[in-house]
C-alpha cells in the first residue's frame, strides 16, 4: 500500500505493471490510476469493515494534561488558507487566536479524556473575543 501511494504522490510514475478485473495490463497513466484507486476505495470504504468499539474504560484524569502551550504549538502547525473542518472553523481563527482560546480548549480536552465523552460544544463557544472596552484605541460599546 505504502508503495502505491507512493508512486500515486510522483510527478512522474513509474510503470507498475497492473491489471484491470478482466485481467488485461493496463498500459494507460490514467487508467492504472484509476484502478489503483478503486481497488484502495474497495478495501477501505468496504460495507464489511469492522467499526471500532468506542472505549469504555472508567472515567480518570490524565498523568499529564494537554496546557495550553501544548494546543498553541498545535495550532501554529495548522495551515493558512484552508477550508473549514466540519466544525466550521478556519485555522487562521485557532492558529492566530488568543491564550484565552488556548487555555479553554486545552480544558476542553481534558474533560473529554477525563469524563470519556464527547463534549458537544460549538464553535462560537470557544473562540474567546477580547474585551473591546479596554483598549485606549477603540470606542466603547456604549459610545456607538
Amino acid at each position: 500500500m505504502f508503495k502505491v501511494v507512493k508512486e500515486l504522490n510522483k510527478k512522474q510514475q513509474e510503470n507498475l505493471k497492473v491489471e484491470d478485473t478482466n485481467g488485461k495490463l493496463a498500459i494507460n497513466p490514467n487508467d492504472t490510476l484509476n484502478i489503483k484507486a478503486s481497488f484502495f476505495k474497495e478495501k477501505l470504504q468496504s460495507e464489511t469493515a469492522t467499526q471500532i468499539e468506542a472505549f469504555t474504560g472508567s472515567p480518570r484524569k490524565l498523568h499529564q494534561p494537554i496546557t495550553k502551550e501544548e494546543v498553541k504549538k498545535s495550532f501554529d502547525n495548522l495551515n493558512n488558507n484552508r477550508a473549514p473542518g466540519e466544525d466550521g472553523i478556519h485555522a487562521e481563527l485557532l492558529k492566530y487566536g488568543t491564550q484565552e482560546l488556548n487555555e479553554q480548549i486545552a480544558k476542553t480536552l481534558n474533560q473529554t479524556f477525563e469524563r470519556h465523552e464527547n463534549l458537544d460544544i460549538n464553535a462560537e463557544e470557544l473562540i474567546a473575543i477580547p474585551n473591546q472596552e479596554n483598549r485606549k484605541d477603540h470606542p466603547k460599546t456604549s459610545d456607538l
